[in-house]
């Protein structure tokens, strides 16, 4: 829908009514204009609503969640949310939200590469942005400072050439010192690249040397109203911290109740979660350098390097100690052994292959490979890099979910295989340690007699094998998707969600395999 926004309006709010889940109201009736090149400050206590205010702005908000619940009009360059244009705003997060398994400059590229418009003239290479911005090339995040990670954050954002760009607390926990260089930063920035600049702020001392429009978030009559430098530094002596007082009464018990839907829902979203993990990875292909990229992420954190020699220590142990102690606990071993033997062999390679290793791989995965998925998605979601994502035209589904349930389908009859030759291996080693006077062929011949028959190309079960291994691995995916993309209000939060999907994917397995039995055999 088009909003009849009079020539070089940037920003349209109207009638804005904006409740949290509590029943308190952070706007009511909230009207602003921004006009296009401006450089504006939106003032205001802590916690009085700015981050969410601008979250809104950015589309990033659902008018009818659960959360934040907000009524009236926003549009952008006179596109109306929810049919913002995509990359008409550019927000820069107080968490930076950088991706860490990327470089600066492959940062730079991913917005770039996302960006609304994609012609090549006025295209700057990622290297000339961070030079610009005084931002040194090196191989890793880690080695930047605090600083140069901003500017890292601030180069992204502009690599999307959205007209609108949003700061979300600069300065927030800066001595006075650094907090005019952020300061300093952002007003280059709005000079040197012609944006519109919206910043959020409870510190507005940093930016007045530069003259911005002020603009004063009063939570206490949920109103965003121009003010000059005096004006908003009495209000701020007027009033005390922030006071969810005018809460809507019987708030608290609709807490409980949601809590309780949340738990009634949970197997549904579980399931919906589950199918979707089919489709997650088809998404994300038009942009094949970057799906290829997350998807070697994912593979080296499930499938490839530690989990494969997780599995084949696991592998080795298991073949070692069935055959060992199988073989010393047989009554009258000198006499039942050598008639035993066949029978005995046939039926471990056999029950090895078709049940014992495709189960205890499965569970395995839904420890390592499940914890690590969490961790993962949790530290992601704890610093808004979903919220970047979007921001940048990106769908976490297709790079974060999709590349998770394809390294998982791919990693489970890989590791499956991986653990089952190893197993192979150590009960020889065990069975020649038990019975020296026997030999390899006599091994092999009888172990894969049953398993592997002569006229067969594969081992009699592959297919269910296979199939039992990548389903796990879609279920696992899912449930780490699920449950480590939750908001996340802490550390605590993602240790919390690591437990709950090591639980529930080694619970689910379980039950998987259990499952299968009944109909394969």
């Amino acid at each position: 829908m088009t909003d009849p926004a009079s020539p070089g309006s940037c920003l349209r709010i109207e009638q804005l009514t904006v409740a949290l889940a509590d029943g308190s109201e952070l706007l009511r009736q909230a009207s602003l204009q921004v006009n296009e090149g401006e450089f504006v400050l939106i003032v205001g206590r802590s916690g009085s609503g700015k981050s969410t205010l601008l979250r809104l702005i950015a589309g990033l908000d659902d008018p009818d969640s659960e959360d934040v619940r907000f009524t009236g009009r926003v549009s952008v360059l006179g596109h109306e949310w929810p049919r913002l244009s995509p990359g008409s705003v550019g927000l820069v997060f107080q968490t930076h939200a950088l991706f860490d398994e990327l470089s600066a400059v492959e940062n730079v590229r991913f917005a770039q590469d996302h960006r609304m418009s994609r012609e090549s003239g006025g295209r700057v290479e990622p290297q000339a942005l961070l030079e610009r911005l005084g931002v040194p090339h090196r191989e890793s995040l880690s080695a930047l400072s605090g600083g140069e990670r901003q500017r890292v954050a601030v180069a992204r954002t502009l690599a999307m050439d959205a007209p609108l760009l949003l700061f979300d607390e600069p300065t927030a926990g800066l001595d006075p010192a650094r907090a005019r260089d952020v300061a300093a930063l952002i007003h280059d920035t709005y000079r040197q690249f012609g944006k519109t600049v919206i910043v959020v702020t409870h510190d507005m001392a940093p930016f007045l040397s530069f003259q911005p429009r002020l603009i004063l978030l009063d939570d206490l009559n949920g109103t965003l109203v121009d003010m000059d430098e005096s004006d908003v530094a009495h209000h701020y002596r007027q009033v005390g911290p922030v006071s969810r007082g005018n809460a809507t009464p019987g708030a608290a018990p609709k807490r409980w109740t949601r809590r309780v839907v949340d738990w009634l829902e949970w197997p549904g979203r579980a399931l919906w979660t589950f199918g979707h993990a089919f489709a997650a990875p088809l998404g994300g292909w038009h942009h094949p350098r970057w799906k290829l990229r997350y998807l070697a992420h994912y593979l080296r954190m499930t499938a490839i390097g530690t989990p494969t020699i997780y599995v084949a220590i696991a592998g080795a142990m298991l073949g070692f100690v069935f055959i060992t102690f199988s073989f010393s606990n047989i009554p009258y071993s000198n006499v039942t052994v050598p008639i035993l033997t066949e029978e005995f062999l046939a039926a471990t390679g056999y029950s090895m292959f078709r049940v014992v290793v495709p189960l205890m791989i499965s569970v395995l995965m839904a420890g390592k490979c499940g914890a690590a998925a969490a961790a993962d998605l949790g530290a992601r979601r704890l610093t808004q890099q979903f919220e970047a994502m979007r921001n940048l035209g990106a769908a976490p589904s297709h790079y974060l979910f999709g590349n998770l349930a394809l390294a998982l389908v791919i990693g489970g009859p890989l590791l499956t295989l991986v653990g089952f030759l190893v197993s192979c291996y150590a009960s020889l080693v065990a069975f020649l340690m038990s019975s020296p006077q026997t030999t390899v062929a006599v091994f092999r011949r009888n172990f894969f007699a049953t398993m592997w028959p002569a006229d067969f190309l594969l081992p009699k079960g592959t297919g269910w094998v296979i199939l039992k291994a990548t389903t796990t691995g879609v279920l696992i995916a899912a449930l780490a998707y699920l449950i480590g993309s939750r908001p996340k209000a802490s550390s605590v939060d993602v240790s919390r969600d690591v437990s709950l999907t090591i639980f529930w994917a080694s619970l689910g397995v379980l039950m998987l395999h259990a499952l299968y039995s009944f109909v394969e055999f």
